[in-house]
């Protein structure tokens, strides 16, 4: 019954016990080290990406701090922001929201954005134009 796979590895493998010695050693260690590879990588792409969310956010919390303030300018405020952070926000009053917002459930970035937004604001309401020019809108 597996008469022709057993003929085929057969002819794949090596004869020799020196090679076939090496392949018992090589083999796992190559895969050891593929895997503590992704590992190490998928972990350093979470950390970095947590990070750069929690300074987003502290900027826009900063940015709401300064805004609300009585004692600095609305629009000097908003222009300091987009000329040195390059964070351009629209604030928008009293406007009803779009409700065309479809949300990318698979895209982690996107994952830890809302897990932070959510954590410091309540609800929000992220709107990417594009990748240049991100804005996210408080409810």
């Amino acid at each position: 019954m597996f008469s022709g796979l057993n003929n085929f590895l057969k002819d794949i493998l090596p004869k020799r016990l020196f090679y076939r010695a090496l392949l018992i050693v090589a083999v796992p260690v190559i895969t050891i080290q593929l895997i503590i590879t992704i590992v190490f990588f998928d972990s350093l792409w979470i950390k970095t990406n947590k990070g750069m969310t929690r300074t987003l956010v502290n900027e826009i919390s900063a940015f709401i701090q300064a805004y609300e303030s009585e004692k600095n300018e609305k629009q000097e405020v908003t222009n300091l922001f987009s000329l040195f952070l390059d964070l351009n926000i629209e604030i928008k009053k009293n406007e009803e929201l779009k409700s065309q917002y479809k949300e990318r459930w698979f895209s982690p970035i996107d994952r830890t954005l809302r897990r932070e937004l959510k954590s410091r604001f309540g609800k929000y309401w992220p709107t990417w134009r594009s990748w240049c020019s991100k804005s996210i809108e408080k409810i």
